[in-house]
């Protein structure tokens, strides 16, 4: 294929390598485990988090009862939220909703769990919004909550956290960070996600592999890659590789900070992709498929399109995931379970450092809604310790809990048995993702593509990086 290749042709081509938006349409950066065949965090699918839950339900579910402070007369108020998630988030809703309702009744929550709308539930959401139907409560993440807020379709919260004498104290600070834009809080932490790395033990083990420690740096997983790169039986062709190659941008960029390397500029209006230390960063990642061979190239796996999909099913030894990856391999059935671990990113052997991204999901009002109020205080119930507990309890130690609290116990740290005090030491030095702006809808799709044609082997990082920096001065130039 050309450079000259066609949009269609080019999105063929990333969707067999896990960029394809239609196929990362609900995201476990909402806190789910994404189902073994769809990929990850948030690609070509919504500037934001990251991968896709269990299957969305195909219709909205039923109308789950829970409750606020009651209005004068003992009135009872409707609360409208919308959410992109599967069933079984779905389920465990309805059971923290009727929970809240002992002890404030008064009010009714439906439910809208949006299926088919786009990544994230993003363009049914726009277009409710556009059409005067917008919800009381919304369900986003990073990028779609930018871009929001950035068009006053989300309701500035300030106000109700100092009348209420709120403690965003509770939480990560990354998270309310998260949920701020332009200064101001339009959201509290629905969960954060960041990126750390996954490793196949029992394939390290045939393979006669010590495992990853706190030094690990970019040659060492380049030397564990090629070892476990094999043509296992002597089938002529390689069938195990050492390293599942992601084309987003959370899985990417990590490689880059640690590296000393930019995305874009902090204010968001001007590209760093061709600085030499992200071009450098760049080589080092898609050169583990296009170089040294030790991933998967597109189509080598054509049921298995993504890496969820290529460690679960261990035809990779290792790759980049968030928390929300842990689950998956939890609830594998007992002929598929195998022996696994996370560890920390590799550090970049010229700074020693290493990086991650968080994002965060987010509980936000709208605008415009008239239960407001009730919004608010049932969002504080689901956010806060009571509720944070009971969802970990009802789901299982998805993404990062959003109150430390929550997220320093044993039961979420140890989940499957895994050494998750990574997962909380990586927010160190874990760093928003460059898809926390109004406009980053039409940025990331951008960077997608070129970076798609890199391990389609239809151009060199170099050549890509040229083209995006190009392609996204405009985008960024209109950034507010």
């Amino acid at each position: 294929m050309s450079r000259l290749a066609t949009a269609s042709t080019r999105r063929r081509f990333l969707f067999l390598i896990g960029g394809s938006a239609a196929a990362a349409i609900v995201a476990a950066c909402g806190g789910s485990a994404p189902p073994a065949s769809t990929p990850a965090p948030a690609g070509a699918q919504s500037a934001g988090a990251k991968p896709p839950a269990d299957k969305p339900a195909e219709k909205p579910a039923p109308p789950a009862t829970a409750a606020a402070p009651a209005r004068a007369g003992g009135a009872t108020t409707r609360i409208r939220a919308t959410v992109w998630i599967g069933q079984a988030e779905l389920d465990a809703l309805g059971k923290m909703t009727n929970a809240y309702k002992e002890k404030s009744p008064g009010v009714d929550v439906e439910w809208i769990n949006i299926s088919g709308g786009g990544p994230y539930g993003r363009d049914k959401l726009q277009a409710m919004i556009a059409g005067g139907d917008a919800p009381d409560q919304m369900m986003l993440n990073t990028g779609q909550f930018e871009g929001l807020a950035g068009r006053g379709a989300l309701l500035p919260l300030d106000d109700m956290v100092k009348a209420d004498n709120a403690d965003l104290g509770i939480h990560w600070p990354q998270a309310v960070d998260g949920s701020k834009f332009g200064g101001k809080l339009f959201a509290l932490p629905r969960d954060m996600s960041n990126v750390i790395l996954y490793y196949n033990k029992d394939l390290f083990d045939k393979a006669g592999l010590k495992y990853p420690t706190d030094d690990w740096g970019w040659n060492d997983l380049l030397e564990a890659a090629k070892k476990t790169t094999l043509d296992k039986g002597n089938s002529g062709k390689i069938n195990q590789w050492g390293f599942g190659i992601f084309n987003f941008v959370w899985a990417w960029a990590g490689f880059v900070w640690g590296n000393g390397g930019e995305i874009l500029s902090a204010d968001r209006k001007k590209s760093s992709f061709q600085d030499p230390k992200t071009v450098e960063a760049l080589k080092f990642y898609f050169g583990l498929l296009s170089e040294h061979k030790v991933s998967p190239p597109p189509g080598a796996l054509p049921e298995q399109a993504t890496p969820n999909d290529q460690f679960r099913l261990q035809s990779v030894a290792m790759g980049v995931f968030g928390p929300w990856y842990r689950p998956t391999l939890v609830n594998l059935p007992a002929d598929r379970k195998f022996n696994w671990d996370v560890a920390y990113p590799p550090k970049a052997p010229g700074s020693g450092k290493r990086g991650s991204v968080v994002y965060t999901d987010h509980w936000s009002v709208g605008s415009g809604s008239k239960v407001a109020r009730e919004t608010w205080s049932f969002m504080r119930f689901l956010t806060g310790k009571e509720g944070q507990t009971m969802w970990t309890d009802l789901i299982g130690a998805r993404s990062i809990s959003p109150v430390k609290e929550v997220a320093q116990t044993e039961k979420w740290i140890k989940y499957g048995g895994s050494s998750g005090q990574i997962i909380l030491d990586s927010l160190s030095f874990s760093q928003a993702p460059p898809v926390n702006f109004a406009n980053a809808n039409e940025a990331e799709p951008i960077w997608n593509d070129e970076l798609g044609l890199v391990i389609a082997g239809q151009a060199r990082v170099e050549q890509a990086v040229a083209s995006i920096d190009a392609k996204l001065t405009p985008v960024l130039a209109a950034n507010k």
